[in-house]
């Protein structure tokens, strides 16, 4: 398994979303994923590093943490220090990224 490092990180959050809540539900995966990515630029302002990571089994997690049903397990995030500050990539120019008043694919996005 690729994401062994998560028993190694400081802090794992696991984002949750009741879906099956009568007014928010239909939007509690979107306001999960919000609140999870705040986390991410809060603890990089703070030095922190972080991971998305989207690829669990979700059924063992749900049963390990005894997550109900009507919970949807969004994403894990694990935060730490990081090892190493690598150099930023180039960045995409705008032409590269947006287009305006009409659709267009960008295949190396």
């Amino acid at each position: 398994m690729f994401n062994k490092f998560i028993q190694d990180s400081q802090v794992t959050i696991v984002g949750c979303a009741n879906t099956g809540a009568a007014i928010a539900g239909k939007w509690s995966i979107v306001d999960t994923t919000i609140a999870l990515e705040n986390m991410v630029i809060a603890a990089w302002a703070l030095g922190v590093g972080s991971c998305w990571i989207g690829d669990f089994k979700d059924e063992e997690l749900k049963q390990l943490l005894n997550i109900p049903d009507g919970w949807k397990v969004v994403a894990l995030i694990s935060f730490g220090y990081p090892a190493e500050h690598p150099s930023p990539k180039r960045k995409k120019t705008m032409n590269e990224l947006v287009s305006y008043n009409k659709f267009e694919f960008f295949q190396n996005i």
